[in-house]
Formats: C-alpha cells, sequence, structure tokens
C-alpha cells in the first residue's frame, strides 16, 4: 500500500479461490517442454506469486538466449517422464502437500505412487530383504537387509543410523571380494549410421573411442557449460551406444535429437526401457564372471575400458569393463528378460567367492571414494569441464564442437574455481551435505555439491568447486555444516587407488 497509495483505500470488491497445483515434487515446471521446439512451461506455482519473478528471468532467458543463467533442472518438465501419470502425479502431489512444511531428510524414501517402474529383478531381490528407492521413477535397491534385523528406520541429518552396517558391509563385499548391483533405467541410446561419427564429434567435446572401447564424453552448451554426460561406446565404425543419467532420458534425447543431422546420416533408438544393467564388482569379480561366460576376460583379451559382445549363457550380451565404483569389474547390459538368468547363476556360484548384493548407498560411498561425478549435482550447467577438474576429458584439437570457442577463451584465461574432494579432519557424527558453503578464515570459497562416509577410507568425504589458489592438495579450509565449522583438506583426485590399479587388475 505505501507502494500504491490507492490500494489503501481501495477496499476489498472481489475474492477469488483458486486451486492450488501441484506436481510430484511440489515445484514448478519452467523450460522446455519434451520433444517440441520453442514450447515453454511456466506453471504448477503451488507459492504463486513468490515465484513469479525468478519464473519470469528464467522463462525470458530460456526464450531469448536457450538457457538460464542458473541451472534449474529441479523445476525442469523433463525431470519427470513419461511414467508421471495421472494416478502417480496425484498420489505424489497429496504426500507433498501432507509433508509441506517438513524437512526432507537425506535417504528419505517417500513411498506414494510406488512401485511403479520395476526391473525383472524387483522381486527376487525384494524377496532377499531389498529396500528400494525411486529414480527416475525406477525401483532401485538402497541396501539390503537380508536376514531383517533393521527394525529402527529413523531419519537424521545425522550419521549414524540403523542401516549403516548393512552399508559397511556391502561396501567391504565390493572392496574385497564380490558384488551384484542391479541398475535398471539407465538412459541408452544406439547411434548409427554414415554421418554418426561426425555428428557425435560436433556434439561432445571429447574425442569419441575407438571400436570396442568405451570412453566418457560431455555435451556442451554454447557458453561451454556441462550439459550432458554420456558414456560413449563405439561398437563398430559407424555405431555407438550411449549410456546417460535415468532421469536424463527425456532432457538428453532432446539434446541429441535437436543437433543431430536432419538428413537421415544418423538413426538414433531409445533402448532405455528394454535393456537393462547388471553391475558386477570387485577383485573376484573376474572369478564369478566365469559362471556365466566361457570368454576370455584377461587384460589382454578384455581390457579395462573395452567393450565386447560376448556370450552369456548362451546369449549375446554386451559387456563393458567400466563400471561406478573403482573396481576390477563389468556392466552386463541385456534385455530385461535375461537378467533373471544371469542373475541366478552368479548368485548360485557367489558363496564360493564371497559374493554379496549391494544398493545404491553402498554405490554412493565407493564413487565418493574416486571422486566420480553425479549428473546434476557434481555437474551441470552453472559448470565448465574445466571447472569441473575434467580437462582429460576436452580435446580442443578436435573437429569443431558445441562450446569449443568458449572452452578455447576459458583455457586461455584459466578458471576461477577448480573441483577437488576433500576429507573431513574428524569424524564427528554427519556429512557435509549438497550446498553447504566451504570457507577460508570466514570468507565464502566454494561450494559442496556431495558429501558422504567413506567406509573405505574411514573419513568424511566432500566433493566441491573451491576457489582455484585453493585446489591444492594439502591445502586446509572449513565447511559449515548444521551450524558448525568444521576443518577439511583438499585431497588429491582419486582419494582411493589414485593408479587405477584396481580398474586395470
Amino acid at each position: 500500500m505505501a507502494r500504491v497509495p490507492p490500494l489503501a483505500s481501495a477496499g476489498v470488491r472481489r475474492v477469488v479461490n483458486g486451486p492450488i497445483p501441484y506436481s510430484p515434487d511440489g515445484n514448478p515446471y519452467i523450460g522446455p517442454e519434451h520433444g517440441l521446439r520453442n514450447f515453454f512451461h511456466a506453471n504448477t506455482f503451488s507459492f504463486g506469486i513468490t515465484q513469479a519473478g525468478g519464473a519470469g528471468k528464467a522463462l525470458a532467458e530460456w526464450v531469448i538466449h536457450g538457457g538460464p543463467e542458473w541451472d534449474l533442472w529441479p523445476l525442469d518438465r523433463r525431470r519427470y517422464t513419461g511414467y508421471a501419470d495421472v494416478s502417480y502425479t496425484k498420489a505424489k502431489a497429496i504426500e507433498v502437500y501432507q509433508n509441506e512444511y517438513a524437512p526432507t531428510y537425506p535417504n528419505e524414501e517417500r513411498e506414494a505412487g510406488r512401485p511403479l517402474k520395476t526391473s525383472s529383478l524387483y522381486a527376487p531381490l525384494k524377496a532377499k530383504g531389498a529396500r528400494f528407492g525411486a529414480r527416475g521413477g525406477w525401483e532401485r535397491a538402497v541396501y539390503f537387509d537380508p536376514d531383517g534385523s533393521i527394525k529402527d528406520h529413523t531419519l537424521s541429518f545425522r550419521r549414524e543410523r540403523s542401516w549403516s552396517n548393512a552399508i559397511a558391509a556391502e561396501v567391504r563385499a565390493v572392496r574385497e571380494r564380490v558384488g551384484v548391483l542391479d541398475l535398471p533405467g539407465f538412459t541408452k541410446f544406439e547411434v548409427s549410421g554414415h554421418g554418426a561419427e561426425a555428428f557425435l564429434d560436433t556434439l561432445t567435446c571429447s574425442r569419441l573411442p575407438r571400436p570396442g572401447r568405451i570412453g566418457l564424453s560431455y555435451a556442451l552448451t554454447e557458453r561451454g557449460r556441462i550439459l550432458s554426460e554420456f558414456t560413449i561406446t563405439r561398437t563398430a565404425s559407424d555405431s555407438f551406444y550411449l549410456v546417460a543419467a535415468t532421469a536424463a532420458e527425456w532432457h538428453d534425447l532432446d539434446v541429441v535429437q535437436s543437433r543431430s543431422p536432419s538428413d537421415g546420416s544418423v538413426r538414433m533408438v531409445n533402448q532405455s526401457d528394454a535393456i537393462g544393467t547388471l553391475v558386477v564388482a570387485g577383485p573376484r569379480s573376474r572369478e564369478l564372471m566365469g559362471h556365466v561366460t566361457a570368454a576370455d576376460l584377461s587384460n589382454a583379451a578384455f581390457p579395462w575400458l573395452a567393450a565386447r559382445t560376448i556370450d552369456v549363457l548362451g546369449n549375446p550380451t554386451l559387456v563393458l569393463r567400466v563400471n561406478y565404483v573403482g573396481e576390477l569389474g563389468w556392466e552386463l547390459h541385456a534385455p530385461m528378460e535375461q537378467l533373471p538368468g544371469i542373475y541366478d547363476a552368479l548368485s548360485a556360484a557367489g558363496p564360493n567367492y564371497g559374493l554379496r548384493d549391494f544398493g545404491l548407498y553402498a554405490m554412493d560411498s565407493l564413487r565418493l571414494d574416486k571422486g566420480y561425478r553425479g549428473w546434476k549435482t557434481d555437474i551441470e550447467t552453472g559448470y565448465s569441464p574445466y571447472e569441473a577438474s575434467l580437462d582429460r576429458f576436452v580435446s580442443l584439437q578436435k573437429p569443431a564442437f558445441v562450446g569449443q570457442e568458449a572452452l578455447i577463451r576459458e583455457a586461455e584465461r584459466g578458471v576461477a574455481q577448480r573441483f577437488v574432494p576433500l576429507t573431513l579432519d574428524d569424524e564427528s557424527d554427519a556429512d557435509a551435505p549438497p550446498c553447504a558453503p566451504v570457507l577460508l578464515r570466514g570468507e565464502n570459497v566454494g561450494l559442496v555439491t556431495s558429501g558422504g562416509w567413506s567406509f573405505a577410507l574411514n573419513k568424511s568425504v566432500a566433493l566441491a568447486y573451491v576457489r582455484s589458489d585453493l585446489a591444492t592438495p594439502g591445502t586446509k579450509l572449513e565447511i559449515e555444516m548444521f551450524g558448525e565449522r568444521r576443518t577439511a583438506t583438499v585431497g588429491r583426485e582419486p582419494l582411493y587407488d589414485p593408479e587405477n590399479a584396481r580398474l586395470r587388475a
């Protein structure tokens, strides 16, 4: 009323009561619609006018510049794919409303609308004590309670939880023996055709792998920021298999399709739902794999970062020697209907090698040891590959690619921040949450993107962006978390197995 004085005397002339719209997570939809050009969402604002200013700014930047100043993935319509139907959205919206003012805890796996998408191993894993969480609509085991002994499921911001011992046992199995993990729902595209190589060279800033090899590649924005991350396997001279994050399916479909040539030289098939992924990892994984295939798995025949289509229980199966946990191991990419037979054969032979099922919580601890980045957590459009310390995946000498000119300019001037691992100097009882500030003598010099307890290193690990001059291993910093400042030390990446000897074993 001070700003618009007539409002003070206008009185109430009309009252409008309107329904409050809710998305499955309570966040609005701002940004492009999957599969459409120049169609943008700005709707489902559960808090209405309070969100208007930021939404208007972001939407204008989408329309004019092709993307907002900040990464707004939590608001992007494409974070939900086709599984988010009316029934699911209604169930989740009610759940969100019921928890409107409740804190959201780490490892909180809310139940409404689930299960929705399940792999062919869902039932046997559940029978073995799997506790599940939903990722991109897919049910994935987060940890296993095989004897049903975990009764307390109290959530907390502190580390000590009733299931910590189960996660520790799963981590030990992978680091010392062998573990198996069902990972349904990876985004998977087959890209082929006589123009496929030239197209992928333009799409990504990384060198493409040779036939039979695997490479980690990044698609960038025009500003040289990280847009998408793909594991690219070259299955033939003109055929490629792209694997990306589960939640990225519609996002990456748009990225690939919007940039692909229209002359028919490139074909793309989305295999995300049809092909499942079974991870076998650990020092004894080669021995265990011998029970499902007679193929030569030696280093000479099947080295690290190699891909082979081999016979697995009588079926040709694409097998990749790569994983997200940093151990000797393989990913088996097979049609969903074939996974139960493979899993049963591995499980039957498993006791001889100390096999254990493991879940996402153990995988997260294992990947922190290696500094493996998470899409839209550790890497997003707020950062360039150089800031994310991914220099080794950038090739400025390759043919022109999207974002190349921006990266050349950045390489010349240097970057203001770098991605580093930090270890907390004391154990305490909590780990650094995302967005925790990193400090030096009280000055904000960085930001944590993910953190957790390393059962292998027996330390609390945080992955963070810090000011470039502070990225030297051994630098002492502080992390502000839960009202306290905790000292932390910058480490050398990776913290675990720095020579990758275990991956190459």
